[in-house]
C-alpha cells in the first residue's frame, strides 16, 4: 500500500510517527503527576457534590401523571405535542402556583427549576409531573397544585385556541366562495370567447375535418400536377406550326375543297376527252395554277407540305389542350377556396387550443377549491365536537401521596466528579504537552532517534556518572558507530547545540578509533579573525592557518560569510581532502541562530554532527538544525551528552 503513496506522502507519514513518538516520550514523563492531579480532583469534586446535594433545597421529589387523551377525530384540529408543552411548561402557570401556595416572592422564582415535566415515551400520551423541595411534605403539596392549576389553565388555553380556529375556518371559508365565484366568472368569460359551450369537442371535430380536407387538397395537388404535366405535352405537340395551321385552316379547307372539285371534273372530262383536249388541258392548267397559289399560301405561312390529316390531328390536339386548360383552372379555384377552408379551420382550432388550457385551469382550480370548502366545512364540525369533549382532554390519574429523598452518597455525583477530574486532567495534560513541545528541552537519545533523518551515534554519560572503565566502553562503542555509519565522512561540520558540552573525551577517542582504522583525521576550527593569532610554527594555506593535523579558519563575521570566505574556504578544505580522509570543521562556540552561518558552512561539507546535552538543549534549537540540513539534503548524526547513568546502561545492553 506504501508503494500507492508519493514521497510528499510519505515524509508527512514519517513526521507524523516522530511526533507522535516524541509525545508519547514526553506523556510518560509527565504520567505520575497526570495520575496524581486526577486522584486529587476527584477527591476534591466528589467532597464538594456531597455536601452540595446534602444542602440542596431539592433533595425531596414528588411525582404525579397526567393523561392526554385529546378525541382523535379524522381531520380534526387537535392540540399537537409541541402546543401542548408549550401550556405544561409556561412561567406565568409556575408562579401561580407559588401564588397558590402562598409562597414567599423570593422562594416563587425557584419554582421554574423545581417544577418539571417530561413525556414518557412518545407516542405515549402519559406526562410525568415532578417537584423538588427541601422537605417531604413540600414537595406533595407543589406537585398537586402544579397539577391541579395546570388542568384548569389547559381547558381554558384549549378552548380558546379552538375558537380562534373556528375563526380562521370561517374566514378561510369566505375567501374560498369568493375565489370560486371569481373563477366561474372567468371560466363563463373564456366559453364565451371561444364561442362554444364545450370547447373539448369542437376541437376534436375541428382536427378531424383538417385531416380530412387536407387529405383533399393533397388528391387535387396530385390532380393539378398530372393535368399540367398533359398541358405541356400537348402544347410541345402544338408548337409555333400546330397554330399557324390552325390559323390557315379554313383556307385550306377550301382549297383542298377546289382541288377536289377540280380533280373530279378532269376525271370526269378524261373520260370523255385526252389531256390533248383543249378543254382538259385548261383544267389542268387550272389546278396548277390553284396548286400553285395553294402552295404559295402554305410558304408564306410557314406551314409547307401541311395537309388535311395534319390539320385534324392539331386541331384534335388543340382542343384537348383547351379542355385541359378548362380542368386546370377549375381545380385550381378548388384548391384555393379548400385552402381557404383550411386557413379558417385552423384559425379556429387554434384559438380553441388557447382557449381550452385556460378553461381546464379555471375548472380544476374550482374543483380543488370546492374540495378545499367541503374539508373546512368538516373541521368546523370536527371543532365543535371538541370543543363540547375538551375538558376530559386533560386528566390527572392520581394525586401524590408521598415524595423520594435523593441521599447525597449516590452513584451519579461521584460519577461527575469522576468525568470532571477526567475533564481538568485531559486539559491540564494537553497543556503540558504543548509546553513541552514548544519549550521543552530534549530528554535523550531515543527522543532524538524518532527523527529519521537524525543516526544517533550514542549517548555520553555525565562527568562520574559511572566508572572510568564504563566511560571507555561507551566512548568506544560510539566512536566504533560513528565509523560505521553508512554516512559520507570525508568533510563534516561538528555543531554543539545550546547547552551540549565540549565532548573533548569523545574527540580523542574518536580520533584514535579513526588512526587503528588507517584513517586521518584534520581538526578545522572556524574562529572569529578578531580573537585568533597564528600559533607559532604554523602555516597559511589560502586563508586557513594550519599546524600539523589542526587548522583554523578566521572569520570576520559570526554570523555570515562573506562569499569571498566561503570560496577561500572550499579551496582549503578541497586540499586538505588530497591528504586527510576526514575533515571535521568546528563551528565557533554553539549555534547562533538567525544569521546563515550554519547554513553556509554546512553547504561545504558533506554531512553535519550534531551534540545535544540531554535535558538542556531546547527542542526548538534540535527544530532550526533540522530544517536547514533537510533543506539542503545533508545527511546528519548526532550525539547525546550528559546523559543520565541509567540511560547509558540501556545503551550499552542494547549494543551488545
Amino acid at each position: 500500500m506504501d508503494g500507492d503513496l508519493t514521497e510528499e506522502e510519505r515524509e508527512q507519514m514519517r513526521k507524523f510517527a516522530a511526533f507522535k513518538r516524541v509525545s508519547l516520550g514526553i506523556l510518560a514523563k509527565w504520567a505520575w503527576f497526570v495520575v496524581v492531579l486526577f486522584g486529587g480532583l476527584a477527591f476534591f469534586f466528589s467532597t464538594f457534590l456531597v455536601w452540595h446535594s446534602a444542602r440542596s433545597v431539592s433533595r425531596f421529589s414528588a411525582t404525579t401523571r397526567l393523561l392526554y387523551s385529546p378525541r382523535q377525530i379524522e381531520n380534526a384540529q387537535n392540540m399537537s405535542d409541541k402546543q401542548l408543552m408549550s401550556v405544561l411548561e409556561r412561567r406565568s402557570l409556575k408562579r401561580r402556583v407559588g401564588r397558590v401556595l402562598s409562597m414567599p416572592n423570593a422562594d416563587r422564582t425557584s419554582l421554574v427549576t423545581d417544577l418539571d415535566i417530561t413525556q414518557e415515551r412518545k407516542p405515549s400520551n402519559l406526562y410525568t409531573l415532578t417537584a423538588h423541595a427541601s422537605s417531604w411534605v413540600g414537595a406533595v403539596r407543589k406537585v398537586n397544585a402544579y397539577a391541579e392549576i395546570l388542568i384548569d389553565e389547559y381547558i381554558t388555553y384549549r378552548k380558546r385556541d379552538l375558537d380562534a380556529w373556528r375563526e380562521v375556518l370561517e374566514l378561510r371559508k369566505k375567501n374560498l366562495g369568493e375565489q370560486i365565484a371569481e373563477l366561474e366568472a372567468e371560466e363563463s368569460v373564456a366559453k364565451g370567447k371561444a364561442g362554444v359551450a364545450s370547447p373539448v369537442e369542437t376541437l376534436t371535430i375541428l382536427n378531424g375535418l383538417i385531416s380530412d380536407q387536407r387529405r383533399n387538397l393533397s388528391m387535387l395537388s396530385v390532380q393539378l400536377a398530372n393535368e399540367d404535366v398533359k398541358r405541356k405535352k400537348l402544347e410541345e405537340s402544338v408548337g409555333r406550326l400546330g397554330d399557324a395551321i390552325v390559323k390557315c385552316a379554313p383556307q385550306i379547307r377550301k382549297k383542298s375543297a377546289e382541288l377536289a372539285e377540280l380533280d373530279a371534273e378532269i376525271a370526269k372530262l378524261r373520260e370523255v376527252y385526252t389531256d390533248l383536249n383543249p378543254k382538259v388541258k385548261g383544267k389542268l392548267d387550272d389546278r396548277r395554277e390553284m396548286m400553285d397559289e395553294f402552295a404559295a399560301m402554305l410558304r408564306e405561312n410557314g406551314i409547307e407540305g401541311a395537309s388535311l390529316e395534319d390539320i385534324e390531328i392539331v386541331e384534335q390536339a388543340v382542343r384537348e389542350l383547351a379542355d385541359v386548360t378548362m380542368r386546370i383552372e377549375v381545380l385550381s379555384e378548388s384548391q384555393r377556396s379548400l385552402e381557404n377552408e383550411i386557413k379558417q379551420n385552423e384559425e379556429r382550432a387554434e384559438a380553441l387550443t388557447a382557449a381550452i388550457p385556460q378553461i381546464e385551469r379555471l375548472r380544476l382550480k374550482r374543483d380543488e377549491l370546492e374540495r378545499k370548502s367541503r374539508e373546512l366545512e368538516e373541521q368546523q364540525g370536527n371543532i365543535e365536537y371538541l370543543q363540547m369533549t375538551s375538558d376530559n382532554d386533560l386528566q390527572q390519574i392520581e394525586r401524590a401521596g408521598g415524595a423520594g429523598d435523593k441521599g447525597p452518597f449516590s452513584v451519579k455525583n461521584f460519577a461527575l466528579a469522576v468525568v470532571g477530574a477526567g475533564v481538568c486532567s485531559l486539559a491540564v495534560t494537553f497543556w503540558i504537552l504543548v509546553l513541552e513541545l514548544a519549550f521543552g528541552k530534549v530528554r535523550g537519545a531515543k527522543e532524538l532517534a524518532a527523527f529519521e533523518d537524525v543516526a544517533v551515534i550514542g549517548s555520553l554519560p555525565k562527568e562520574r556518572a559511572v566508572s572510568e572503565a564504563m566511560e571507555k566502553d561507551v566512548l568506544g562503542v560510539v566512536a566504533l558507530n560513528f565509523c560505521s555509519a553508512n554516512i559520507p565522512k570525508g568533510i563534516m561540520l561538528v555543531c554543539r547545540l545550546a547547552g551540549a558540552p565540549k565532548a573533548e573525551k569523545f574527540a580523542q577517542e574518536l580520533e584514535w578509533s579513526l588512526s587503528m582504522a588507517g584513517q586521518r583525521i584534520f581538526n578545522l576550527e572556524v574562529v572569529a579573525s578578531t580573537d585568533f593569532s597564528p600559533p607559532e610554527g604554523s602555516e597559511t594555506m589560502i586563508s586557513t592557518v594550519r599546524k600539523g593535523e589542526k587548522g583554523w579558519f578566521p572569520a570576520a563575521n559570526r554570523y555570515a560569510l562573506a562569499p569571498t570566505e566561503i570560496e577561500l574556504l572550499k579551496v582549503d578544505v578541497t586540499a586538505l581532502r588530497a591528504e586527510f580522509d576526514t575533515i571535521l570543521v568546528h563551528m565557533p562556540g554553539g549555534l547562533r541562530r538567525g544569521g546563515n552561518f550554519f547554513s553556509q558552512l554546512l553547504d561545504v561539507c558533506e554531512s553535519a554532527l550534531i551534540i545535544i546535552g540531554a535535558g538542556k538543549t531546547p527542542r526548538s534549537e534540535l527544530a532550526y538544525v533540522r530544517r536547514h540540513v533537510s533543506g539542503l539534503s545533508k545527511p546528519m548524526m548526532g550525539l547525546v551528552c550528559d546523559a543520565s547513568a541509567r540511560v547509558v546502561r540501556d545503551e550499552m545492553e542494547e549494543s551488545r
